[in-house]
């Protein structure tokens, strides 16, 4: 099982951790599902356009959008931005 290198995985466990709450508890804040919060967690899934918003909303823009881009897609991005 390929793992994707993205910083928000990351942040999100420290936001979990600094927040002192279970993994079922962060799903129900985030509005998903325990194991797709895992599969976030682990770096094996990135959230969708939606849940990432939902994500950086409920971290107080903690875990940005900009967070679940790989370095790649981030320098796209940047490049395309004007």
């Amino acid at each position: 099982m390929k793992t994707i290198n993205v910083s928000g995985t990351t942040l999100l466990r420290g936001w979990i951790t600094r927040e002192d709450i279970t993994r079922k508890e962060a799903a129900s804040l985030l509005q998903t599902a325990v194991p797709t919060l895992d599969s976030w967690l682990q770096g094996v899934r990135r959230p969708s356009l939606a849940a990432a918003r939902i994500i950086e909303e409920a971290t107080g823009g903690l875990v940005k959008l900009d967070d679940w881009l790989t370095d790649n897609e981030l320098a796209s991005v940047r490049s395309a931005r004007p």
